[in-house]
């Protein structure tokens, strides 16, 4: 005789399956106990891609999965029925409500698919809402008993309605915290793929994030250090009041530019510093703050050039890139720059794979969205220049 579990440690791991995706299958095995149900079934598609489809199953052979996508889903007279109607999320059905058992035993999909894996009662739950009537069912919950037994009643019912909110909540959770995890990933590489040193702060001055290049810089300390885990100036700069001012305005939500000098050394760096949010109230943000990034002094200023440099671009990959930014076709550009076109897409081959980009349109929006923030390149005199706020 099985088990059934207590529904409120059952309620208390469907809230913790999110962060710990291996509670899923333990979450399904257990409402199959729940239910009495001989198998289960949870999938969900964020997006109708196929390689975002997800699932997990119980008791569930995997060649039964597969043969029913590959021929009998069309087939499916429980879920083309759930379709039809006007279904949204939280909706329990069972196959008896859904179409009549003479209908259903007549079907092919019973006589040819469900009686062959021993299927034959059905209980369902919908946990997002369909994008309209006739759309594909974006996440359910679905549990199957064999042959010759009873259909669902009103108890299972009245127990997959108790944790449908939980199973709703975690799920989109879920979601939520798997395509944060896929940005930041992406965000990481993309950062990585940064030449110029560049750190994400948050409000109290922390590191969240720190590229290669940040990281060689902060094992040097020539010119930035970490101190509890804050950015802070080295002792070793001429004059660090340019620097801990850029600093603190950032944190007022305000971008700028400071030249940072080491001792007696003629070379000098730009700190440059963005807020990532238009708000200018620092006690509302989350999670980072602003960027800080680290640029030779010479640079000109313009988005373009920040690109170039944070990039490694080379001087003629440079000049594709401002006219491509400006709308300029590459044909019409080749012919500006006085270049064969072969020698303008190897260029352009080359700025996106280093950037990232894929398309002209993407690296004209980048463009833009830099020239907002850009503080530009100040004049020498004095050590620090105040930017405003980045969104002006």
């Amino acid at each position: 005789m099985r088990t059934r579990p207590n529904i409120d440690q059952l309620i208390l791991d469907i809230h913790a399956a999110p962060l710990d995706p291996a509670r899923w299958k333990q979450v399904v095995d257990a409402m199959r106990c729940t239910l009495n149900a001989d198998r289960a079934f949870i999938f969900s598609v964020p997006t109708y891609r196929e390689e975002d489809f997800w699932h997990v199953g119980s008791e569930m052979d995997p060649t039964t999965s597969i043969e029913y996508a590959q021929e009998f889903a069309p087939e499916d007279v429980w879920m083309l029925e759930v379709k039809r109607r006007k279904a949204e999320t939280g909706m329990i059905s069972t196959g008896e409500e859904l179409i009549p058992r003479a209908v259903f035993l007549r079907s092919r999909f019973f006589n040819e698919f469900l009686a062959r894996h021993d299927i034959d009662r059905f209980l369902n739950v919908l946990l997002r809402d369909p994008p309209g009537r006739g759309a594909p069912v974006p996440a359910s919950f679905s549990f199957y008993r064999g042959l010759g037994h009873s259909a669902f009643g009103d108890q299972e019912r009245a127990l997959l309605a108790r944790v449908t909110p939980h199973l709703v909540l975690a799920l989109d959770t879920f979601w939520r915290t798997r395509d944060l995890s896929l940005q930041n990933a992406l965000l990481s590489r993309t950062l990585d793929a940064v030449t110029a040193p560049l750190f994400l702060i948050d409000r109290l001055g922390r590191i969240v994030f720190a590229n290669r290049a940040a990281e060689t810089e902060l094992r040097t300390g020539e010119r930035l250090r970490s101190i509890n885990g804050r950015l802070t100036p080295s002792p070793d700069l001429r004059d660090p009041r340019g620097c801990v001012e850029a600093l603190r305005r950032l944190r007022d939500g305000r971008g700028g530019t400071a030249a940072l000098t080491v001792g007696t050394s003629a070379r000098r760096v730009m700190l440059s510093t963005a807020p990532l949010s238009e708000t200018t109230n620092p006690g509302s943000w989350g999670g980072p703050l602003g960027l800080v990034w680290l640029t030779p002094a010479h640079l000109t200023s313009g988005p373009t050039s920040l690109i170039a440099d944070l990039f490694g671009l080379t001087a003629a990959e440079d000049r594709l890139l401002k006219s491509l930014a400006a709308g300029t076709s590459l044909s019409e550009t080749a012919k500006t720059l006085r270049v064969s076109i072969h020698t303008a897409r190897t260029q352009l081959k080359s700025i996106q794979q280093k950037t990232g980009w894929h398309t002209q349109s993407e690296l004209s929006r980048t463009v833009q969205q830099l020239g907002a923030i850009d503080p530009g390149t100040p004049k020498m005199s004095p050590s620090f220049k105040d930017n405003g706020n980045a969104s002006r």
